[in-house]
């Protein structure tokens, strides 16, 4: 029976107790990093590869590339190996950004044997048929098309356009990029990047039975290049202010922000702090004023990212047309009221601790602590950055965080892009 009359405990949300990663090494020098825990007998095998579409020369070319790998080989096509791998249980999953892919294994153990064969084989032998480029192209290609029509779609492209002018971070299809690209474009993009690979590869969960051999009997002679240098890029920061009518559009997108830095430099950590206070979670600044207050969005939301060659702010949300100056409106008032007011001693805690608990989220189990070591090993750490992190979040100073407002937050900073109704 709960005893009402106890007042209830309150603990401060302490740092997760991170699992161990053992590192294995390939005979062919192939780091895995092996994340054991939990109690089924099962595992996530992640190979990250350097392919993302920053390194492409020809628009689509990495994510089509990426599409296709479990589309069939010269031995077997695409039908066959998904039913293999549907046999044992087994499932892919595949991702891809502007800085790496990742192609993911789901296995029961006991199969591992059975299914690790046919995994790397269509990685490693894709062979990009003509009738199945084909129709995922015109897949994407009809994608392409309805998102397109989006307000959301257009805002966003337009933003890293305009934020990247001259990087490959601020590259986006276009519809005439369909009919430019061929097999051979996937063809020699995957020699390039997948059978000649810079990769780190990722086991999560319980380690097979002769794991390591098994991988190093499917691995381990797979044929690797050198990692490349990261260039990093520091842009020149614009205010550029880019309405975009579209006709009939009954919600306008509105996208706020800057090019900035990536998680090396001194000030991207506490501005990520500042980009939660003011959009970073259900109760943040800006989604008590425009969604819950104003009732102009369902959401709104502010981030700061890290790129492996830079980084960027941004606010985003998609509102009500006739509401869009007063989004606006109260969009850079908040802004202002980090520029100009101290954050109060309640909110900095509610900050820290919401903080706090998405790490915790972030680490339950080894599945979700290897997407972490993937993460912090893009950002070329491991998990000893969290004892600085802590620190970082124990000596956030509300002053501070004016200061930085001040220096980075201003609205001459700033670009502002809208798609959808401009008559304001």
């Amino acid at each position: 029976m709960l005893d009402r009359s106890q007042e209830i405990y309150f603990q401060e949300i302490q740092m997760p107790k991170f699992l161990v990663a053992k590192t294995l090494r390939l005979a062919n020098s192939i780091e895995v990093y092996v994340m054991e825990g939990g109690a089924q007998e099962l595992c996530r095998l992640d190979m990250v590869f350097e392919a993302g579409s920053k390194v492409q020369n020809k628009a689509l070319q990495a994510s089509m590339c990426n599409a296709m790998l479990f589309e069939g080989t010269s031995n077997r096509k695409g039908e066959e190996i998904h039913e293999i791998l549907d046999f044992y249980g087994a499932y892919t999953q595949l991702d891809i950004n502007s800085d790496r892919a990742v192609v993911s294994l789901y296995t029961l153990n006991k199969y591992f044997d059975k299914v690790l064969p046919i995994f790397i084989d269509a990685i490693k032998n894709a062979d990009f048929s003509e009738d199945e480029f084909k129709v995922i192209l015109a897949q994407n290609k009809q994608s392409f098309i309805i998102n397109s029509e989006k307000v959301e779609f257009k805002a966003r492209n337009t933003f890293f356009k305009t934020i990247f002018e001259d990087h490959s971070y601020g590259l986006s299809a276009r519809i005439e990029d369909f009919d430019n690209i061929f097999p051979e474009d996937l063809v020699n993009f995957h020699d390039a990047y997948y059978k000649n690979a810079a990769m780190k590869v990722y086991i999560a969960g319980m380690m097979p039975k002769n794991g390591e051999a098994i991988l190093n009997q499917y691995l381990g002679t797979w044929k690797l290049k050198k990692m490349p240098s990261v260039q990093e890029y520091s842009p020149e920061v614009k205010n550029d202010k880019i309405h975009i009518t579209k006709e009939g559009a009954l919600q306008s997108a509105i996208r706020i922000g800057r090019v900035c830095f990536n998680s090396h430099h001194k000030d991207y950590h506490q501005l990520k702090f500042l980009s939660v206070v003011l959009g970073g979670y259900f109760g943040s600044r800006l989604m008590s004023n425009i969604r819950e207050d104003k009732g102009l969005t369902y959401g709104i939301g502010a981030i700061c990212v890290h790129q492996e060659e830079s980084g960027y702010f941004s606010i985003s949300t998609e509102v009500k047309g006739e509401g869009t100056q007063l989004a606006l409106q109260e969009i850079y008032y908040e802004l202002r009221r980090l520029r100009e007011e101290l954050i109060s001693d309640e909110e900095l805690s509610l900050v820290k601790n919401y903080i706090m608990g998405q790490i915790l989220n972030s680490a339950d189990g080894p599945f979700a602590q290897a997407s972490l070591l993937k993460n912090m090993h893009v950002q070329g750490v491991g998990f000893e950055f969290y004892e600085s992190y802590q620190k970082i979040l124990d000596n956030i100073d509300a002053r501070a965080l004016k200061d930085l407002a001040n220096k980075y937050l201003k609205e001459e900073y700033l670009c502002e892009i809208i798609v959808g109704n401009t008559s304001f």
